[in-house]
């Protein structure tokens, strides 16, 4: 529904750009970049509230590198590789801050990144802020806020090109790029699946950051990008894998379980989120990205084919979900 437009509605400006952070970082046998990003988070000018690392059961000793470095951040070491939605939905209910900050291990940040997106929160109606992410090269774009392309799949905005300005002014956009993004409690809340579950655990990993803000879109509440919040994202390195600077050489470099996750993910994603008519409006351009998705899964991944028919039972979870989440959308109005 459309967000409140009273100015009573909106609490006071100062308030809202001084509230507490708290950041969350899962990682997974990330140990060689967590010097790098949590030495930035420390240096930030804007320190966070609260700092949680979960570590999904590394072998190279991240969760003993992050307590040696952030020895304030609390480190929940997992016993088992619970996928990143699981894992920052442990870290997001260990923390009460009205702002999280979600933060992949090969990220960088510059000191002033958090006064730079918290702005974006003056509007009531924003839920998520996007920063502007290069690579660490520090001239590639890595993303400038997340758009939902007509094929129904997340697009990075600027994603593998050289940063030429092309993205230096605030606006609108579909979500943020999980990698960091940060988002308002109230938001989460507002989304949450029983457990609380912020992030479907269902996805494990890959574009469940599109779902997430597909969903909370859905109850009104919108995106922000601030172009001035600037961070640095290896891409790729907190999962270990190598990925090209276009989408389809990074869905081959990938490996098997990776490809089965990003497929899986994709009719996860359709099932509970998109609209009969919107489904039909773009068909032409979801068949085409599904042909050419599943051709080369078929060539690289024929396992993966299989698994899916197994999950048949997730995706009718899922299209139980989004009906679950139409009827909550006609009762939620966007207050802040």
């Amino acid at each position: 529904m459309t967000p409140d437009p009273h100015p009573e509605a909106t609490p006071d400006l100062a308030a809202r750009s001084c509230a507490p952070v708290a950041v969350v970082i899962v990682t997974w046998n990330s140990a060689r970049y967590l010097p790098g990003c949590l030495g930035s988070v420390r240096a930030l000018t804007r320190r966070p509230a609260e700092a949680v690392v979960v570590d999904a059961a590394s072998s190279d000793g991240s969760a003993e590198t992050a307590a040696r470095l952030y020895p304030e951040a609390r480190v929940d070491a997992c016993s088992t590789n619970v996928g990143y939605c699981a894992g920052n939905n442990r870290g997001i209910r260990a923390t009460s801050s009205p702002f999280v900050l979600v933060l992949n291990p090969d990220t960088l940040l510059e000191p002033d990144f958090l006064e730079q997106l918290l702005p974006a929160f003056e509007d009531p109606a924003v839920g998520m802020a996007a920063p502007k992410l290069l690579r660490f090269d520090r001239v590639t774009l890595d993303s400038a806020g997340q758009q939902l392309s007509r094929s129904r799949r997340p697009r990075d905005r600027g994603y593998g090109r050289r940063d030429r300005g092309r993205f230096d002014r605030d606006e609108e956009v579909f979500g943020a790029c999980g990698a960091a993004a940060l988002y308002r409690r109230a938001m989460l809340d507002s989304v949450a699946d029983p457990g609380p579950c912020y992030f479907d655990e269902a996805f494990f990993a890959f574009g469940e950051d599109l779902d997430l803000a597909w969903r909370a879109r859905r109850l009104g509440w919108r995106a922000a990008y601030r172009h001035r919040a600037v961070g640095y994202h290896a891409r790729g390195a907190s999962i270990g894998d190598r990925v090209g600077p276009r989408r389809g050489a990074a869905f081959l470099a990938r490996n098997a379980e990776v490809r089965f996750h990003i497929l899986k993910n994709r009719y996860l994603c359709i099932l509970r989120n998109d609209t009969i008519a919107g489904y039909l409006g773009n068909l032409p351009f979801v068949l085409a990205r599904d042909a050419a998705l599943l051709l080369l899964a078929l060539v690289v991944s024929p396992g993966a084919l299989a698994r899916l028919w197994r999950e048949r039972a997730a995706f009718s979870r899922a299209w139980s979900l989004g009906r679950l989440d139409a009827a909550r959308a006609r009762d939620h109005v966007v207050t802040g």
